[in-house]
């Protein structure tokens, strides 16, 4: 058996992973001034996951928070303004 992905699942698979991506943008390691690396596998929000690797614990540390924080991108903010 197949699942045949729809352009509405692809749209939003899209989109968390572009605001995962732009939650990341300006994390560096204070350290070794590396970013996290990350990686996305799956095709629909139930299925997908995330990698996240960095170059030491606290570029991990720092990472997991911002992924997990609450926040609002730019044009998040122009609308909740």
């Amino acid at each position: 058996m197949f699942s045949v992905v729809s352009d509405f699942d692809r749209i939003r698979v899209e989109r968390f992973k572009q605001c995962t991506e732009d939650k990341l943008r300006d994390v560096r390691c204070p350290e070794h001034n590396q970013p996290p690396r990350l990686r996305f596998q799956g095709t629909t929000l139930r299925d997908v996951s995330i990698s996240l690797s960095g170059c030491c614990a606290k570029v991990m540390e720092i990472a997991n928070a911002r992924i997990g924080s609450v926040w609002l991108g730019e044009a998040e903010k122009t609308k909740a303004s």
